[in-house]
């Protein structure tokens, strides 16, 4: 199939190269010891990872892993530039596959936004792998749906890319619900029911390939009980982590979308009064009318920066949250109706339709970041959702009443690309997010140098780097506790227990215990502790796990050798 618009300039060089280098903006911003630099100690001690966590997401962590290996991926830095790659190849890659149906220049607006809304740490790679996989696994499928050439190869191909999504991170599993594609497909294009179920075929066994090969090999490896044992420990640990149980995890979805959908009620009525006043003196006064109208839109903009809907707050979600969901309301809008036939769309674009709608209903499933994951994967979505709109304008024709309606999407459309693109440009994850300015450049640190974090952050963590080298601790072990797991990874400290983020409602105080209980037991010199946060910071077993911490560094006869307002260091007399 030609690619269309292809010969056009700004299509085949500007916005490529747009799309590949943007995600690299604010790639030095922020230093942050918590979820960032977890996952890059669980990339380079994945030996010593809890087997929960390691084989929920082993693909995540086998490639962050080897990404370690490769040249300048020891220092923060040069690893999220490895990792912000993959950003950019869902982007281009669905760039230039979509430009068979839809043109190039729309295609370019909705992947700009959703590389503005990728909020998620670039680093974290359970995030990024499986939507990587579900966007390429995704196009894939569509490919192969369309094509008769090579249609096996390709449905096939997509299977794989789901099927290994679900080593990638768990939860993935329901990716599988992408086959609804494919019989909406076979559905509306009359398709025989053999033909359908051939087709389904192929891509079940691309799936199990996917699955099945690296889960034998995984389990050579650790031994074939290991991933079941695993698994079942992640499915119940909703016993201490309720917003992790799938009905906590529902609610916090639907909460999201009903929240927004209160802000966006306001919206109503200002429709309904455009609607009117355009239906009024038909055929005059048209172009005052829209200024009329696009000025009422500006009050309603400012309404909802005073309510805090919109906010100016760049270095947090706020800023894009609830106009980001408000253009996903539209989206799945849109998606439904494109689907439903109803602008009278060829049976390609009613299955990008639908394949839009599906993601939309299965990103954030499994996830307790409520529409969040959404939000970080609209590479496929986003485009599609404006190519509706414009199919839409088509449908119901030059009607004067239609811009009131136009306008007002248009509207979100434009707040989306303008927040979210300041949102990029300004935020970075947990460092500065109150608002601190980050204007101190990490000089001191090897593994973080060149990052740019908030002069507190920096000086707290020399004085404690400084502790750790005159009391000659940084060749032994930690433990670490307090929402401070990056600490090892940082200051290259191997963990003394299978995690650095025992604080965790995840991680059982059961767990937490034996951990302790392996310490005692272990021949080993006792590791040094380094205590962040003393007090609750909303988990639910903080207390138990941290009376359990003091009473084994009671009974070690630990001595404190460092305290800040952030940091407190024990160290055992041994040491």
């Amino acid at each position: 199939m030609k690619l269309k618009g292809f010969q056009r300039p700004l299509e085949r060089y500007f916005f490529p190269v747009v799309l590949l280098l943007y995600p690299f903006f604010g790639i030095t911003a922020g230093l942050d010891i918590a979820d960032t630099t977890y996952n890059l100690g669980n990339f380079e001690y994945m030996s010593n990872v809890d087997p929960m966590w390691l084989f929920s997401t082993y693909f995540s962590n086998l490639i962050g892993s080897l990404i370690m290996k490769l040249p300048g991926a020891g220092t923060m830095i040069g690893f999220a530039v490895y990792c912000t790659f993959f950003i950019s190849a869902m982007a281009l890659v669905s760039y230039y596959v979509l430009q068979n149906w839809l043109p190039g220049w729309m295609i370019f607006i909705g992947e700009f936004i959703a590389e503005s809304l990728c909020w998620a740490p670039r680093v974290i790679l359970y995030q990024y792998i499986p939507y990587f996989l579900l966007t390429i696994g995704s196009i894939l499928l569509i490919l192969g749906i369309f094509s008769w050439k090579k249609q096996n190869i390709l449905l096939f191909a997509a299977g794989v890319c789901l099927g290994l999504n679900v080593l990638a991170r768990f939860p993935a599993i329901v990716d599988c619900m992408l086959i609804l594609v494919l019989w909406f497909y076979s559905f509306i294009n009359k398709d025989k029911f053999i033909d359908a179920a051939r087709k389904t075929g192929v891509c079940i066994a691309g799936y199990v390939a996917g699955l099945g090969l690296p889960l034998i090999l995984i389990s050579i490896k650790y031994g074939f009980n290991a991933y079941p044992e695993a698994i079942i420990k992640l499915l119940s640990m909703t016993e201490g982590a309720s917003d992790y149980s799938s009905g906590g995890m529902l609610e916090l979805i639907i909460e999201a979308y009903l929240h927004t959908f209160k802000n966006m009620i306001i919206m109503i009525p200002c429709l309904a009064a455009g609607i009117i006043m355009f239906l009024m003196a038909k055929g005059r006064f048209v172009l005052l009318k829209k200024l009329a109208f696009i000025a009422g839109l500006l009050v309603l903009a400012r309404y909802y920066y005073g309510q805090g809907v919109l906010t100016a707050n760049y270095f947090y979600y706020d800023c894009m949250f609830q106009v980001a969901m408000m253009f996903l309301i539209i989206s799945a809008v849109l998606c439904i109706i494109g689907a439903h036939g109803i602008l009278n769309g060829t049976v390609e674009e009613r299955t990008l339709s639908a394949m839009a709608l599906v993601q939309i209903l299965i990103l954030p499933l499994g996830s307790n970041n409520r529409t969040m994951p959404v939000l970080n994967c609209l590479f496929l979505i986003a485009p599609i959702s404006l190519w509706l709109m414009r199919r839409l304008m088509q449908r119901l024709g030059d009607g004067e009443w239609n811009f009131a309606w136009q306008a007002m999407i248009t509207g979100v459309i434009i707040a989306t690309l303008f927040q979210g693109a300041l949102f990029h440009i300004n935020f970075s994850f947990v460092d500065g997010m109150d608002g601190t300015p980050r204007d101190t450049k990490v000089t001191e640190i090897p593994k973080a140098k060149g990052l740019v974090t908030t002069a507190d952050n920096y000086s707290t963590l020399k004085e404690l780097k400084a502790s750790l080298e005159d009391n000659n601790l940084t060749s032994g072990k930690v433990l670490t506790f307090g929402e401070i797991p990056g600490i090892p990874y940082v200051f290259d400290m191997s963990p003394a227990i299978n995690t650095t983020w025992p604080d965790l409602d995840s991680y059982s105080v059961d767990s937490f215990d034996d951990a302790l209980s392996s310490l005692d037991a272990s021949k080993e010199p006792a590791p040094t502790v380094i205590i962040g946060y003393k007090e609750n910071d909303g988990y639910a077993n903080f207390s138990v796990k941290y009376d359990k911490l003091m009473d084994y560094i009671g009974k070690h006869d630990y001595n404190k050798i460092f305290e800040s307002d952030r940091f407190t260091v024990y160290a055992a007399n041994d040491q």
